[in-house]
């Protein structure tokens, strides 16, 4: 009887032992992996989901003609079993798939649904970027890319046709935000840019691809009717003939503003 009575102690306590160590936490689901993100469509939502301490990832590729900001509207979050009240999502923007320090583009935060504008940065079109997204928490949300209010990037600048109009736009504040342009010249002589329907901007000329080269910096383009700067490359002369320039145009607003404007380019003596 003593035997059989240290017996059935002993088979109990492994019953006890093994129903403690099946105990398993939920930690919820993440998307993707470093190594292979989920690809977002821009324009189209994407429902998703990150585990608590864990990390999803995600990628996306702005259209060929789709150069421009971007930003992410995060809808519907949820998170449960947070264990910091200072944020409920974390969003990181790379330029490369090795998610490293030195191709962050911009990272950001939000405690409920929220648009991210990423700094309102221009990206290249046809270019891939790469989106981890790390939760306090486990948490769902709806995820969508799509593309904000400023055109053309430092790669990619939309192309402007002498004496012909394009309808702009730019998105963001003094400090970021900014739309790019190229304009190529017929002949060596002063060019106007004609702005019309515009707020307050910067219009800054450069010459030599990626923006590098200053020909007139910050030209005030104050708001009217009809804003019109002559581009020289000094007081006496004009652009070179037959060159490609480069536009910049930037808002001059303390706190992000959407502005649309005409703008065009065209030879001052009307040639």
């Amino acid at each position: 009887m003593f035997y059989y009575l240290i017996f059935v102690l002993f088979i109990g306590a492994c019953s006890v032992e093994t129903e403690e160590h099946s105990t398993t936490t939920d930690y919820g689901t993440s998307d993707g992996s470093a190594s292979a993100p989920v690809e977002l469509t821009v324009g189209t939502a994407k429902e998703g989901s990150f585990a608590k301490y864990g990390h999803s990832f995600y990628k996306f590729t702005p259209a060929s003609t789709g150069a421009g900001s971007y930003k992410l509207a995060i809808a519907s979050l949820s998170v449960s079993d947070s264990y910091s009240s200072s944020s409920s999502v974390t969003t990181y923007l790379y330029s490369d798939s090795g998610y490293s320090t030195s191709t962050l583009l911009d990272s950001e935060s939000c405690l409920a649904s929220c648009t991210l504008n990423f700094d309102y940065a221009g990206l290249d079109n046809g270019s891939t970027y790469y989106l981890k997204i790390y939760g306090w928490g486990k948490g769902t949300y709806s995820l969508t890319v799509s593309q904000g209010g400023s055109e053309g990037s430092v790669n990619n600048p939309v192309a402007l046709t002498l004496g012909t109009a394009h309808s702009g736009k730019v998105e963001g504040t003094s400090t970021y935000g900014k739309s790019y342009y190229k304009f190529t010249t017929s002949g060596s002589e002063d060019y106007n840019l004609t702005m019309t329907n515009s707020d307050s901007m910067d219009c800054d000329l450069f010459s030599g691809a990626g923006f590098s080269t200053v020909v007139n910096s910050s030209a005030n383009c104050t708001a009217s009717d009809n804003l019109t700067e002559t581009f020289k490359i000094d007081d006496d002369n004009g652009l070179a003939g037959s060159t490609t320039y480069y536009l910049r145009i930037e808002g001059e607003s303390s706190t992000a503003t959407a502005s649309t404007y005409n703008i065009t380019v065209a030879s001052a003596s009307g040639n």
